[in-house]
């Protein structure tokens, strides 16, 4: 592993789909290619990971962003800089207007995955939406207007589906950039 991203261990339970932290900073740093002269400050790994979640494509296609970023940089326009990937060039990326419609094919999948099911789940992943950490059950309750039973049940399948967690009584969006999108529509 790269020396700028090595780093503790914090893996988490994240169902299936999702990476671990470990192996979302193993995917990024070591692609697998020894001449892949390209690396990342820890903190830009960890904002990386913070904004994803761990989520496979959304993994991919910020790291696709930051190395074609980086060559049109230093192959296109013939500039020169270093070959370490820092937050201010993860933020670039994810603040890019094109960086959403990139990602349509997940936001929109986990959009339309919610239509579909228990009712409820897209009215939840709205009210959750400006709420970075979460908001308590009861809040969620009366903001959806939902019983408690439709209420528990669609909380289950955006569980089910990695879509939102409760951590210490609050329920949350898990992938940042999913609720970041949300926001936007």
């Amino acid at each position: 592993m790269s020396p700028l991203a090595k780093g503790g261990l914090r893996g988490v339970n994240t169902g299936f789909g999702l990476h671990y932290h470990a192996a979302t900073r193993q995917i990024l740093a070591n692609p697998g290619n020894e001449d892949f002269i390209l690396d990342y400050i820890l903190e830009a790994l960890d904002e990386i990971y913070a904004l994803t979640y761990g989520q496979p494509y959304l993994v991919q296609l910020l790291g696709f962003q930051l190395v074609r970023g980086y060559n049109d940089f230093v192959f296109e326009q013939g500039r020169s800089r270093d070959p370490v990937f820092t937050l201010e060039d993860v933020e670039a990326v994810i603040n890019d207007s094109e960086f959403f419609k990139r990602g349509r094919y997940y936001f929109d999948g986990v959009w339309g995955q919610a239509a579909r099911g228990a009712e409820g789940q897209q009215a939840i992943i709205q009210v959750l939406a400006p709420y970075p950490e979460g908001i308590s059950l009861d809040a969620l309750a009366q903001s959806t207007g939902m019983n408690n039973a439709n209420l528990q049940e669609a909380l289950n399948t955006l569980k089910r589906h990695d879509v939102v967690e409760e951590t210490q009584g609050s329920w949350r969006i898990m992938v940042e950039l999913f609720r970041r999108w949300v926001l936007q529509q």
